[in-house]
């Protein structure tokens, strides 16, 4: 599917920093994430559209309490910088990217009502309340480690299925997905995160906490693998 993609050609911001060492000391569970069965299902056009309706709804509510992990990023943050960062993704989720998702869902049937009203699936609960848990528990550090799998693995989806030959475009229902999470936009929100949380690292001390580091990392990755399967849960 993906072949033709490689990140130290085609994006090699993903494999510098810290968190391209993360991303490369759990290739194992990364790539189960990035190859997954239900990406393969959007990029032949094959997967059940009842899953994917699904899985808009339980993405829906991830971005409430994705929200709420950043602003206890803001709480979490020491300098006006970081307070900054994080309070402009929040209020990118609450002002922007939730009223965009409800467009789109929209288009897929799905009315806000149905959204409002949906209960979280077992995925989400499990992978929420782990951000959650990180999020009140640990630092700033800690807490970006913990959101850095879905910033940085959505766009690597995107990026992949928009450079595969494999991927169908003309009259694939979930193509408008992959060019959003493919696209300049997103791209760039995701340098910007990378570059803060490679800016955390040193006066965190990420050196010597490496091996709980990648420990979080690796658990929010198989997380969010698992949240795929969220489609299946109704």
């Amino acid at each position: 599917m993906d072949d033709e993609w490689q990140a130290e050609r085609d994006w090699p911001l993903l494999t510098t920093g810290l968190a391209g060492r993360l991303r490369r000391d759990c290739m194992a569970q990364w790539l189960g994430f990035v190859r997954h069965p239900f990406v393969r299902g959007i990029a032949d056009g094959t997967l059940p559209p009842e899953a994917f309706r699904n899985f808009l709804i339980q993405d829906y509510l991830y971005l409430i309490q994705y929200a709420r992990a950043c602003a206890l990023a803001v709480y979490k943050a020491d300098t006006v910088a970081s307070m900054r960062h994080a309070a402009g993704l929040m209020a990118g989720i609450l002002d922007t990217e939730l009223a965009m998702h409800v467009g789109y869902c929209r288009q897929w049937g799905i009315e806000e009502t149905t959204l409002g009203n949906a209960e979280e699936s077992l995925e989400l609960l499990a992978y929420s309340r782990f951000i959650l848990d990180r999020a009140q528990t640990g630092d700033l550090l800690d807490l970006m480690v913990t959101m850095a799998p879905c910033l940085i693995g959505y766009a690597e989806v995107g990026a992949r299925l928009h450079a595969s030959p494999l991927t169908v475009r003309e009259g694939n229902p979930y193509w408008s997905w992959i060019t959003l999470y493919g696209g300049a936009e997103y791209t760039q929100l995701v340098e910007d995160g990378i570059r803060q949380l490679d800016a955390l690292a040193t006066p965190y001390g990420a050196q010597a906490r490496y091996p709980t580091l990648l420990r979080v990392f690796t658990t929010a990755v198989r997380l969010e693998t698992a949240f795929w399967g969220t489609g299946r849960s109704g």
